[in-house]
């Protein structure tokens, strides 16, 4: 258990609790693509929800500005998937939600290394209008700006890059999720 009375245990992708929270998330993840560690929160002995870290997004505004060009995306970390939900109402004690989120960077900054070999220097999240992001403000994460809010999937078939299958942009107008981008240094506590 970390120092701040959340314990984070590691799950599958299968778990059924996980499946509960994707289902009812406003983002209705369907899955995670590429490298993820998955995480079930526990405070005071209560099962809250799942956090996710994964892959880095290929694409982000802002991103580069604030870590410089030339960090490797393999070093960066993505909070895929952050889903909490209060217990008979309310939270173990007050301010339990950016405290999780330090407890994952501190989890995963070395568990991701002794999975994938590479070194976290950096974290981001993506946070979907008209949700504000609070909670990474109160974590120290810095907002850099804004996606236009296409979606991507990769359906079968050659893609165009080194990754695999084709991917498919969703560009409708009427579709857009736009989403706030928060990242984060992985050398500040």
């Amino acid at each position: 258990m970390g120092a701040s009375g959340i314990h984070l245990v590691r799950i599958p992708k299968s778990n059924h609790m996980l499946r509960e929270w994707m289902a009812r998330h406003y983002s209705a993840p369907k899955g995670f693509v590429g490298r993820s560690l998955i995480y079930l929160v526990v405070g005071n002995y209560r099962t809250y929800g799942a956090i996710v870290a994964g892959s880095a997004t290929r694409f982000l505004p802002g991103r580069e500005a604030f870590f410089g060009a030339s960090l490797p995306l393999n070093n960066i970390v993505n909070n895929t998937f952050f889903h909490i939900e209060k217990v008979d109402g309310r939270y173990p004690y007050r301010n339990f939600v950016p405290k999780v989120l330090r407890e994952w960077r501190l989890r995963v900054g070395a568990a991701w290394c002794e999975e994938y070999g590479d070194e976290v220097l950096g974290w981001e999240s993506l946070v979907e209008l008209p949700r504000t992001g609070d909670a990474y403000d109160r974590d120290g994460w810095t907002n850099v700006g804004t996606t236009h809010g296409y979606t991507c999937k990769r359906t079968a078939g050659k893609g165009t890059d080194s990754w695999s299958g084709r991917r498919a942009w969703n560009t409708d107008p009427t579709q857009l999720r736009p989403k706030h981008v928060f990242v984060r240094q992985a050398t500040e506590n």
